[in-house]
């Protein structure tokens, strides 16, 4: 069994600072060049009460009055280093570094053999990046503790942090010959030498582990795709076949090969390989997932395997029939080749295993949202919010759903209830969610409100276009502050100059400022700007009622409300402009 190396303790100091004292207090141990002060036995009690009632404050995280508590006991006896250490600490930890550094440093000229008072200062060297007084006590520390291997692996890192990458192999080295040839110490070396451009000498301490475990093929596998980073195609391929000789089953083996396919543009090899390695029983199931991961794209998109791959999904769910994301990556395959009631049925598989998933919720939203399925969207909902009664977004979709579904006060009341639990930091989810009811007051007449609620909207998120479009178009119908809704609809089409949305709206507003030949220009560009499946019927209604506002195209007008009409906007209003082939241009 291999030892473990201690990498540099950098969070050493953050521990010391949290970790309450709870042990007794250790006897102090002076040095000769420092002669404690000699106390009276009365002096003696005084100093020790007031020790361990400091060490019961820190304790209690009463930090202030602990602070107070042993500066008193360094007033008896200014040389008790346990005393100047836990001054330093208390220091660091209210950002009092010049007083922290004072402590910390007289508590090790004090006891210059104490591990921790020597670590805790050099913590905070560390902290403040003084990598020349961290190196100086570190290597003070070796010449103490020549045995300890800790020290060596922190002397490294400093070395490295301070760019002296030679010295800190150099530390890798001395530690090597305490521990012998051991595989995250050859690895470090490995890096640094890396880093220096070194690549003979990378590759020897790759070499030296293959020598001492000859039989372990990772660290063939590794000097294989060292190679193959280097672009030694030829070699990195000779040594995964030789492996491949040895250990047919090595499953990294096949992630490697799949890398090389892929650098000499064999995407099908590439392919073959992963799947190779993810049906391999030697590859546990995390690394198999994190290779999912990677290589979903290509295995969902490949049409020319899709028997196999599904094989593959099929084989991995029998076989980790409790995993998660194994489920999610076959449901996802399954959405893809657009058979959605079977990947509907891998994520409720998924709800069996862990109900309080909400991503997987918000997927099965998202797939009935995209068939405009409300029913199934409140269902689902309902049932997500029995098992997460506090999710904001929950609460939210459930409320677009009951709009679409035409009720209009449960819509109002899921709203307010997602209001309830939006955290702070979910601005963007508060301002959809107060737009959410501004349409929804909008809808059942209670303009005032729905006002209020775009306004509560767009200070949680001033950046949200959709709520200014609909605000500023709520206003123009109104006829209201105009001006205000020009400027936020003015800013929607600087954002998306070619949302047909956003420029219709503009160009009625303009419209209802009398600026004819501006609206004009502006609903021309929203027609240009149409898409196939979009709900066009108001925005050629209203292209028509400017050309008619604008004379000189009312045949033109006409035609643009017959079409609106025939798109399936059949108001009243327009059935009379129709008919009287026109509306009274003094009382528009």
């Amino acid at each position: 069994m291999h030892k473990k190396i201690f990498l540099f303790p950098i969070l050493i100091f953050l521990c010391l600072l949290t970790i309450s004292c709870s042990s007794t207090r250790k006897s102090v141990t002076r040095e000769k060049n420092f002669r404690s002060n000699k106390l009276t036995p009365e002096q003696q009690s005084q100093f020790d009460y007031y020790f361990y009632e400091a060490l019961r404050l820190k304790n209690n995280q009463q930090l202030d009055e602990a602070m107070e508590t042993f500066l008193f006991c360094r007033q008896i006896d200014s040389l008790d280093a346990e005393v100047q250490s836990q001054l330093g600490v208390l220091y660091a930890n209210i950002g009092l570094i010049d007083p922290a550094l004072k402590a910390l440093k007289k508590s090790v000229e004090l006891q210059p053999t104490n591990w921790w008072y020597s670590m805790t200062l050099l913590n905070i060297y560390s902290q403040q990046k003084n990598w020349k007084d961290a190196i100086a006590l570190a290597n003070e520390m070796q010449k103490i503790y020549p045995e300890k291997e800790e020290i060596y692996s922190t002397l490294a890192q400093l070395y490295k942090a301070s760019g002296d990458i030679d010295k800190a192999i150099d530390a890798y080295n001395r530690l090597e010959n305490l521990t012998g040839i051991d595989e995250s110490i050859s690895f470090a070396k490995f890096s640094l030498y890396a880093q220096q451009n070194k690549v003979k000498k990378a590759i020897a301490e790759i070499d030296r582990l293959i020598e001492k475990y000859p039989t372990e093929n990772r660290y063939k596998v590794l000097r294989g795709d060292i190679y193959l980073q280097l672009n030694n195609l030829e070699q990195a391929f000779a040594i995964y076949e030789q492996i491949l000789k040895e250990e047919p089953q090595n499953p990294f083996v096949y992630i490697s090969l799949s890398e090389y396919y892929k650098k000499i543009n064999q995407p099908e090899k590439a392919t073959e390989a992963i799947v190779s390695a993810l049906k391999n029983e030697q590859l546990d199931v995390d690394t198999k997932i994190e290779i999912l991961g990677q290589y979903i794209d290509n295995l969902i998109k490949d049409k020319e395997k899709l028997d196999e791959t599904e094989a593959l999904f099929k084989l991995l769910v029998d076989r980790y029939p409790l995993e998660e994301q194994v489920h999610a990556y076959y449901a996802l395959f399954l959405e893809y080749q657009e058979r959605i009631p079977e990947a509907i049925s891998e994520l409720e598989t998924m709800l069996n295993i862990n109900p309080k998933n909400l991503q997987t919720w918000l997927k099965l939203i998202q797939i009935y949202w995209s068939d405009k399925n409300f029913e199934k969207i409140y269902v689902t909902t309902e049932r997500a919010i029995e098992v997460l009664p506090e999710e904001p977004i929950l609460y939210f979709y459930q409320g677009i759903a009951l709009y679409q579904l035409n009720d209009y006060q449960a819509s109002l009341q899921k709203n307010k209830k997602a209001l309830l639990y939006i955290k702070d930091q979910q601005k963007a989810l508060k301002s959809d969610v107060y737009a959410q009811l501004g349409d929804t007051y909008f809808k059942i007449g209670q303009k005032d409100s729905a006002f209020i609620a775009y306004e509560e909207s767009l200070k949680a998120n001033p950046e949200n276009i959709y709520v200014m479009n609909n605000y500023a178009y709520y206003l123009s119908l109104e006829k209201k502050d105009l001006k205000k809704a020009e400027r936020m609809s003015a800013k929607t089409v600087e954002k998306e100059p070619n949302n047909a949305t956003f420029l219709d709206t503009y160009a009625w507003i303009l419209y209802q400022q009398g600026n004819y030949s501006l609206a004009k220009f502006y609903i021309e560009r929203a027609i240009d700007n149409l898409k196939d499946g979009e709900d066009n019927g108001i925005i050629y209604e209203h292209y028509g009622d400017i050309l008619w506002m604008y004379g000189g195209n009312d045949e033109k007008a006409l035609e643009m409300w017959i079409k609106s009409y025939e798109l399936g906007n059949q108001t009243e209003e327009l059935k009379q402009k129709i008919e009287n082939k026109g509306f009274d241009r003094q009382n528009k």
